[in-house]
């Protein structure tokens, strides 16, 4: 088949992401409603909205292994129920209890989508380049639910309408959606590739890991975490730090999260172009993680108006861009001998930033604020350290891939 056949597939996987996205911000959203629907405090609307990660870490592995087991397109379908479930979930409950339970659905869903997805771009398109190009663009999806959304919960609130067409209307687009991927025909699972022959089935020899994981896959889940602990914690503590500092209104403190998501989403296509240009993964890595340093620390030395511009715009470019996908990307790349499996391993330090960071900023910032971004330093340093180390061993291993 050729690649090109592959392209409507891909296309409906991405779609996915564009409720990914709302998911991640959908009850932070209408926390008002919300509380009224389960007549519930802010605290037992928040601790529904911790399931959805505690739902992606329980689910994690087995995704990863069912995925690698049975095959992408049965996996993705899982993540696609698990997400209608999801959104009518948070319709339908009648108080936070089982609402917490469903909101653990959408971090299964979140689990199951990422180990199909990505390995169906490595299977789909197995030049290095291109994969890993496509795997970036994941983030412009993802981000364009996340400014969309906004805007149509901004249009009920002022017309009077229903909080809940939201939440009904993603989960009619995934329905939608999955009616077209059950007919839709996947690549082959590298993890098991079959030679058919006239009169029977011959297995051939799984492909062999490059890198070493207690050194290269470390590395890696230790960049997963750090990249996505640095543009969570930027986003969440932005405006007050900059509020604190005197530096904006409250009011006008809120457009530095959208200069920030602009900057991500331009930064989507930037980074894939370059990337299928044929970039160094781990060193381009490397230099964005060096840039958001440097632009944090002119942030924290000489708190002003241009500093803070320039932090909101390079965290968004450069952190929050698509570097975790090519991470991921370079994961499957070194390790592709269990591709689903790698990918829950990478997605799971995810996870345990997303449920860890916020109350350990949360503790800094009742200290000072300032508290809470020289923690960010930190994790930014010790992710540049790990990408260094990638950077180093994966041009050993290029050369020795020419040389042989």
């Amino acid at each position: 088949m050729k690649k090109d056949n592959y392209r409507l597939l891909i296309s409906s996987l991405y779609f996915n992401y564009i409720f990914q996205g709302m998911a991640a911000i959908l009850l932070s959203q209408n926390m008002a409603n919300l509380k009224l629907h389960w007549q519930a405090t802010t605290a037992q609307v928040t601790l529904v909205m911790s399931a959805i990660g505690l739902g992606r870490i329980l689910s994690l592995y087995f995704s990863g292994y069912f995925s690698d087991k049975f095959g992408r397109k049965k996996t993705v379908l899982i993540a696609i129920v698990s997400y209608m479930i999801f959104f009518i979930g948070m319709l339908v409950s009648p108080n936070y209890q089982l609402a917490f339970f469903l909101a653990m659905f959408g971090g299964v869903s979140n689990a199951f989508l990422d180990t199909s997805t990505y390995p169906t771009l490595v299977e789909a398109y197995p030049d290095e380049r291109v994969n890993s190009s496509l795997s970036v663009l994941n983030k412009a999806f993802i981000s364009l639910g996340q400014f969309l959304l906004p805007f149509i919960t901004r249009y009920l609130l002022q017309h009077d309408l229903f909080f809940g067409w939201p939440f009904a209307l993603a989960a009619l687009c995934l329905f939608a959606n999955m009616f077209y991927l059950l007919f839709a025909r996947f690549p082959k699972s590298a993890t098991i590739i079959k030679k058919e022959t006239n009169e029977d089935i011959v297995a051939t020899t799984l492909p062999k890991n490059r890198g070493k994981f207690k050194i290269d896959g470390v590395a890696l889940l230790i960049f997963s975490f750090v990249s996505v602990s640095l543009f969570n914690i930027f986003i969440l503590w932005i405006p007050q730090y900059a509020e604190n500092m005197r530096v904006v209104s409250h009011e006008n403190s809120l457009i530095l999260v959208s200069l920030y998501s602009t900057g991500s989403f331009i930064s989507v296509f930037f980074t894939s172009g370059i990337v299928k240009k044929g970039v160094n993964i781990p060193k381009f890595i490397s230099f964005c993680l060096s840039v958001s340093g440097l632009s944090l620390l002119a942030m924290l030395i000489h708190p002003n108006f241009v500093t803070v511009i320039l932090a909101a715009i390079c965290i968004g470019i450069f952190a929050a861009g698509g570097i975790w996908q090519l991470g991921l990307a370079l994961m499957l790349e070194l390790f592709p001998k269990q591709k689903g499996k790698c990918t829950s391993y990478y997605s799971l330090a995810t996870s345990v930033s997303i449920m860890v960071t916020p109350y350990i900023t949360g503790l800094l910032s009742e200290q000072k604020i300032t508290y809470v971004f020289w923690f960010v330093i930190l994790l930014n340093a010790i992710g540049l350290a790990a990408s260094l180390v990638i950077a180093y061993r994966y041009n050993k291993l290029v050369k020795r891939l020419v040389l042989s």
